[in-house]
């Protein structure tokens, strides 16, 4: 019983390290990057990764360090791989964004996506920009999965899609199988036998 309650200690407070975890998110007010804690996360935001970050929720690339948009993925955590993929802004977004200053007006518009699922490679969505009525298509070759990193790459800037529980990464964590040795079952047997007779 007590290495279970340690073991569970040990898992609450990862999940809290984790959830503690600061990203830099765009304050509309002020016009700059502000932290703010991983579990405050809501779909909609602009958040800003710097190099070598994890990205703290699934995230649509608008904008890089890169002048054409590229940014180097490391998704180890999600299948594995150690080798870069690369993601790509979309064009339009990662044209407009030159100047961060009209990033509010720029990105005021509506996302629609698919519902949360767990199938990594795939994801499909538009945007409409109200400000010019234009609707962008975005695809799995503009999506950040949190649970990779930024690589090779200064920054970049996303907006959030999926947080949380409905991330792809957490999509696709099964709950783990509690495990018990013969040993165990043979002393849980005796232990009710005991408190029966």
């Amino acid at each position: 019983m007590l290495k279970d309650l340690f073991e569970d200690y040990k898992r609450h407070k990862s999940d809290k390290a984790e959830n503690t975890k600061t990203t830099l998110v765009y304050n509309s007010l002020t016009l700059e990057f502000e932290p703010k804690q991983w579990r405050e996360l809501k779909v909609g935001m602009i958040v800003k990764v710097m190099s070598d970050e994890f990205f703290p929720a699934d995230m649509v690339l608008c904008r890089s360090s890169d002048r054409k948009g590229l940014c180097y993925v490391e998704t180890k955590n999600l299948d594995g791989e150690t080798n870069l993929k690369h993601k790509v802004a979309e064009k339009y977004l990662n044209k407009k964004l030159k100047n961060l200053k009209n990033m509010r007006d720029t990105l005021s518009g509506t996302i629609l996506c698919e519902i949360p699922n767990d199938q990594i490679y795939k994801f499909e969505g538009s945007i409409t920009l109200s400000k010019v009525q234009k609707k962008i298509s975005v695809s799995s070759e503009n999506m950040l999965l949190r649970g990779s990193s930024l690589r090779n790459t200064d920054w970049i800037i996303g907006f959030v899609v999926y947080s949380g529980h409905q991330t792809k990464i957490m999509m696709n964590s099964a709950n783990s199988r509690f495990k018990m040795s013969s040993i165990e079952k043979g002393t849980n047997k005796q232990i009710i036998f005991i408190f029966l007779a």
